[in-house]
C-alpha cells in the first residue's frame, strides 16, 4: 500500500490496495458465516413484518447476491448490482447460504492474487422504476469497500432481527469500523 499523509490530521493514510479490501470483505463473510451456522431454519426464515419480507435469510440472500454481481461482473468489466438472481434457496435455507458466503471467500482469496489496481469497470445502474439504466466508472477497490459497507448495513439490520427472538448476536457484529473507531475514540477521551 502506498502511504499517504493526510492534511486534515497528523495520521498516515495508506490507498487502499485490491488484496487489503479483499481481506476486508473476507472477515465480514467469515463473521456473517459464524452467526447464521448457529440458527435454527425457523430463526433465520422468520418474519419480523407482517408483509414476510423481513427476515434473515431475505438479508443474508441479498448480500450474497451482491457478491456474485461483483464477481460475475470482474470478467466482463461491467457491474449490474440490479440484474440479481435472486436465489430463494439461499434465503431459506442456512447450508445453502453458507455454501454460497464460502465460495465467494474462495473467490476473494483468488482475486487477491490475480488482481492489480489497474483494473478499472463500469458499473450500471437502474435510476428509476422504468428501467433507466445510467453508468458510471469504478474500479475493484471501490466496489470491494461498497460491498464492505453494504454487507455491514444489512448485518446490522439482521442483528436487529436476531434480537426479536432473545438470540444474542456477537458484540459487534454489524458495527460499521467507523463507529468502533469513534466509540474507542469516546472511551479513551473519557478516560483521561
Amino acid at each position: 500500500m502506498a502511504r499517504i499523509h493526510s492534511k486534515s490530521s497528523n495520521k498516515v493514510q495508506s490507498r487502499m490496495s485490491p488484496q487489503n479490501a479483499c481481506q476486508c470483505n473476507e472477515q465480514l463473510l467469515s463473521e456473517l458465516i459464524q452467526v447464521i451456522k448457529r440458527l435454527s431454519s425457523n430463526n433465520y426464515q422468520k418474519p419480523a413484518t407482517t408483509d414476510g419480507r423481513q427476515t434473515i435469510g431475505a438479508h443474508v440472500r441479498h448480500i450474497i447476491e451482491f457478491y456474485q454481481c461483483f464477481l460475475s461482473g470482474l470478467d466482463s468489466r461491467s457491474i449490474n448490482y440490479d440484474n440479481r438472481n435472486r436465489d430463494p434457496e439461499c434465503e431459506r435455507n442456512v447450508s445453502s447460504a453458507v455454501d454460497a458466503l464460502l465460495i465467494i471467500k474462495e473467490r476473494l482469496v483468488k482475486l487477491t492474487k490475480n488482481t492489480s489496481n489497474e483494473i478499472n469497470l463500469t458499473l450500471n445502474a437502474c435510476t428509476d422504476t422504468n428501467g433507466s439504466v445510467s453508468t458510471a466508472e469504478t474500479s475493484v477497490v471501490r466496489e470491494l469497500l461498497f460491498l464492505q459497507c453494504h454487507t455491514t448495513h444489512h448485518m446490522a439490520i439482521i442483528n436487529l432481527l436476531l434480537q426479536q427472538p432473545g438470540l444474542l448476536p456477537p458484540k459487534n457484529f454489524g458495527v460499521a469500523t467507523s463507529t468502533l473507531i469513534y466509540q474507542k475514540q469516546q472511551e479513551a477521551s473519557s478516560e483521561s
